[in-house]
């Protein structure tokens, strides 16, 4: 039986699932090139993106699963990009615990790449407005708490949660700076 913190957890998975849907259409929207596929050699099969050159894949953390993720915010510059990268992070963060195995477990190894990219994300976008660059910094340092918890053996379901603030505190400041999630 689960217990209500980790339905809780679940929930707002599921809620950043839809939020990383939304943004990703918005990224896609105002002109970010879509993911690249790679044939066998290795050569982009998109011509757009050849055209473009400038789509940004991450690996996905999973170690059995080889696709790579959309960076969102890429190429979004200000406010609206970093919104996009801390909400669109922590959506993939929060749809990784979705990704049981067959014993019902989510490895913290393959959660791990991607809140390491939801600390990293206010980097890319250092044009953003100070007030949000703060609350990105927030995030931030939470996630590198949790990644800490996690290498020290906490429960992941529990660990996580303590992004739930912070998160919802750099969404509430992207919304009073104009930016829809």
């Amino acid at each position: 039986m689960r217990t209500p913190r980790r339905l809780a957890i679940l929930t707002l998975a599921a809620t950043a699932g839809l939020s990383l849907a939304a943004c990703s259409s918005t990224v896609h929207a105002t002109g970010s090139a879509a993911p690249t596929t790679e044939s066998a050699g290795g050569e982009s099969t998109d011509p757009a993106t050849e055209e473009a050159g400038d789509t940004q894949t991450v690996p996905s953390g999973s170690s059995t699963d080889d696709e790579e993720l959309p960076e969102p915010g890429a190429g979004v510059p200000g406010d609206d990009g970093l919104c996009q990268a801390v909400v669109g992070w922590f959506g993939y963060v929060s749809l990784s615990l979705l990704a049981a195995d067959d014993n019902g477990e989510v490895d913290p190894a393959d959660v791990v790449p991607l809140l390491e990219a939801l600390r990293d994300a206010p980097q890319g976008h250092q044009d953003a407005s100070a007030d949000l660059l703060d609350s990105a910094e927030a995030v931030s340092s939470a996630s590198d708490e949790v990644i800490d918890e996690l290498q020290s053996g906490t429960d992941l379901y529990t660990a996580v949660g303590g992004l739930e603030q912070p998160v919802t505190d750099f969404a509430n400041a992207c919304t009073a700076a104009g930016v829809t999630i």
